[in-house]
């Protein structure tokens, strides 16, 4: 039996440990520079050194950094948003709590920041709570801090709306995939800090958008909302504690050394705006590097030159396995992310998938292709779970009339007396008396009208009267019509489709591009990755079980892996070209049903391009054994379809 397999977290965890001590490590050399740009010391020697309070003040600032990596930890995920408009996107930022401790880690390493630049200020940088003035002159409070403190504050909110509309926390392991490619074309894969400094212009345009404008904006938003009461119950307090002989306290004062004050407040707010830059962009290089230690898998079993066992695995296709069923996305992105490499770059190990047999839930080939599987075939379950509710609404209508007919048709079997005609009676009341109906404007009009047009004088006085009360009328019962509950919900549509063509409704526009990748992907972030590196993974097992499983036991899964992709491909197609556009999607055209030529779509297009070459892979390799493996000729012609021109290659499956 094979022994109990650990956690997949477990070869996880490690690694991200690792990755994050080096991120750190980088980090603290940009906390080392910056620190050094605070120094206030004149002596060539000292304002550098990492020994003295150049290297305290370093360690300092790698608190705000850090405060950085735990938002980061605190909200990675793999997958892109997959929302239908900017507007349900805002609204489930603004309900998860993960959105205010974002918000709040990022205000507290603003103001610690503020602190230590603040420390490393010289006595006439006129930061400090008390302004002692000239000989002749009172002290007084200082406003100076108080602006600099709440100008930062206001960046740390602005940063923190910006690092979730950005999506900062994604883990992008396309990019990282894209370097793997390259590296195995011969091309040298970058280092972490290579990659880092490619990113520097595109950091400092960043830089620039938010400081000067964050700064502009912070000054509204002290004056009004923070200057009064960061005064009366901060400053002034504080400043009584430092120096009992004070002016009594009639308000803010304003600020001193105004020109000292904006270079002071756009040079820190500059420093923060880079470290919690870099901060994101040095955790991101490192956390999306592939799932490898020492060139091997994750899972293997690792020894190092002189053979010591540096990583032991006595399962790794087991702990493989439970990475590929985890609930949480990001244990679950990495295994898939390392079965696509295993089965790719690892051949020995990619021969173990087909050599173990004896598995408690099944052969690990069977595991494996079933996880596979149920990754791809998702996207035809999210399709088919998102046209139910238009399946149901089609199909109440008629359920309705039945259960009518059968009601009446009760109520004849209980009065024990057949029915002389099967119509119901269209008025039940007393035939005999005649019908007493209340007036009304309208019947009022109408009687006065027929009176008039049936008298034979044709010179009465009263018709131009008539006439002119009749058109009144029917004036009058078009405003009715106006006001009625239609009339009323017809002219609100109008309102709300003319404000959804305008700029101001483009966040609740629910695309059509946007509706498909959410069904497609999933929500609330999208599975693109996992589905492709699941398809590839597993049609390159599907073509290597010819010279690889000696049991033979992947051949009776061929049929099922051909008509999983071919399902999933005919249902993509259908879906988009069938699907209704969300009535708030004013623009759309019929030209975006085009996965090849819409933009939009691009995530679409690549997912059913991998699926059409993992198909046609299978298809070439098993062409000639058709029958063999259980491909009927409708198998094979439905595939061809889904894989469309498929060049003469594809001519010999036959």
């Amino acid at each position: 039996m094979v022994p109990t397999a650990r956690p997949y977290k477990d070869f996880l965890t490690p690694a991200l440990h690792r990755r994050f001590t080096n991120a750190a490590l980088l980090t603290l050399a940009i906390c080392w520079l910056e620190a050094t740009l605070m120094s206030s010391s004149r002596s060539w020697l000292w304002f550098w050194n990492p020994f003295g309070l150049t290297g305290f003040r370093m360690i300092l600032l790698f608190t705000p950094a850090l405060a950085v990596f735990i938002v980061r930890v605190m909200n990675m995920h793999v997958g892109s948003r997959t929302t239908t408009s900017a507007a349900e996107t805002v609204l489930q930022k603004l309900t998860s709590v993960r959105t205010f401790g974002t918000v709040g880690w990022y205000i507290f390493s603003a103001w610690f920041f503020a602190e230590i630049y603040i420390w490393s200020r010289s006595a006439k940088a006129g930061l400090s709570w008390v302004d002692v003035g000239s000989d002749y002159e009172r002290a007084r409070v200082n406003e100076n801090p108080i602006f600099l403190r709440s100008a930062l504050v206001c960046l740390a909110v602005f940063q923190s709306g910006l690092h979730l509309w950005r999506d900062y926390d994604r883990v992008c392991i396309e990019e990282a995939e894209n370097r793997e490619h390259r590296q195995e074309e011969g091309a040298e894969v970058p280092s972490p800090p290579t990659l880092l400094m490619a990113q520097m212009d595109a950091i400092g345009i960043r830089l620039a958008k938010l400081v000067f404008p964050g700064i502009v904006f912070s000054l509204p938003i002290y004056f009004l909302f923070i200057r009064r009461a960061a005064w009366d119950y901060f400053a002034y307090p504080v400043a009584m504690v430092l120096q009992r002989e004070l002016q009594p306290n009639t308000g803010p004062v304003g600020f001193i050394h105004l020109g000292s004050l904006v270079w002071q407040t756009a040079s820190s707010a500059a420093m923060l705006v880079l470290l919690w830059e870099l901060s994101n962009a040095i955790f991101t290089v490192y956390v999306s590097q592939a799932p490898l230690k020492k060139g091997q898998p994750l899972t293997n079993e690792i020894k190092d030159a002189s053979g010591a066992i540096i990583s032991r695995s006595r399962d790794p296709n087991g702990s493989l396995i439970r990475g590929l069923k985890a609930k949480k996305d990001v244990p679950r992105a990495f295994a898939f992310w390392e079965l696509y490499i295993l089965c790719t770059r690892f051949e020995a190990r990619r021969r173990t998938i087909f050599a173990e047999v004896d598995r408690k839930d099944g052969s690990t080939w069977s595991q494996v292709s079933r996880h596979c599987l149920a990754e791809i075939s998702a996207i035809s379950t999210r399709i088919r779970k998102s046209q139910e509710p238009t399946q149901q609404a089609a199909s109440t209508q008629p359920q309705g009339q039945q259960q009518g007919a059968l009601s009446t048709q009760q109520s004849q079997q209980s009065l024990g007396l057949p029915r002389i005609a099967q119509k119901q009676v269209v008025n039940d009341q007393n035939v005999v008396q005649k019908p007493m109906r209340k007036a009304n404007a309208a019947d009022t009009i109408g009687n006065m009208a027929r009176s008039i047009g049936q008298s034979p004088e044709k010179n009465n006085p009263v018709v131009q009267s008539s006439r002119k009360a009749i058109e009144y009328g029917i004036e009058r019962a078009g405003g009715r019509e106006a006001w009625s509950p239609s009339g009323l919900q017809k002219v609100v549509e109008e309102r709300v489709v003319t404000v959804l063509k305008m700029p101001v409704g483009e966040p609740f526009r629910q695309t059509f591009a946007r509706t498909v990748k959410a069904v497609v992907f999933g929500v609330p972030y999208s599975d693109e990755i996992n589905i492709i590196h699941a398809s590839r993974s597993l049609a390159k097992l599907v073509v290597c079980t010819l010279q690889e499983d000696n049991f033979g036991q992947a051949s009776k899964d061929v049929p099922i892996v051909v008509r999983t992709y071919t399902t999933v491909l005919q249902d993509i197609r259908t879906f988009v070209a069938t699907l209704k556009p969300h009535w708030s999607d004013v623009y759309f055209n019929d030209r975006e049903r085009d996965i090849e030529n819409n933009e939009g779509l691009r995530e679409v297009r690549e997912v059913a391009d991998v699926l059409k070459e993992g198909l046609q892979e299978v298809l070439l390799a098993f062409g000639e054994y058709a029958s063999a493996v259980n491909l009927s000729r409708m198998d094979l012609r439905l595939a061809k379809e889904a894989i469309g021109q498929g060049g003469k290659e594809m001519e010999k499956v036959r």
